[in-house]
């Protein structure tokens, strides 16, 4: 299956959720990790490794106030 591919106006929010969501639906088989689906939506966004590296760090900075 196709890899999701963000639509005209959909920012950036809605299509890294967006292609979450059917990548857990269609290659969770293929790609079992969350966070390896979220890198690859990240990836088809045009976001570098570097900027997906500090995204990281801000998402576990959360979680643990959270906690």
């Amino acid at each position: 299956m196709p890899l999701p591919r963000p639509k005209k106006n959909e920012t950036k929010q809605q299509f890294i959720s967006r292609c979450i969501a059917e990548m857990t639906l269609s290659e969770s088989g293929r790609f079992p990790d969350r966070a390896q689906r979220a890198a690859i939506c990240y990836s088809q966004w045009g976001e570098t490794p570097q900027e997906r590296k500090q995204h990281a760090g801000t998402l576990k900075r959360k979680r643990r106030k959270d906690i």
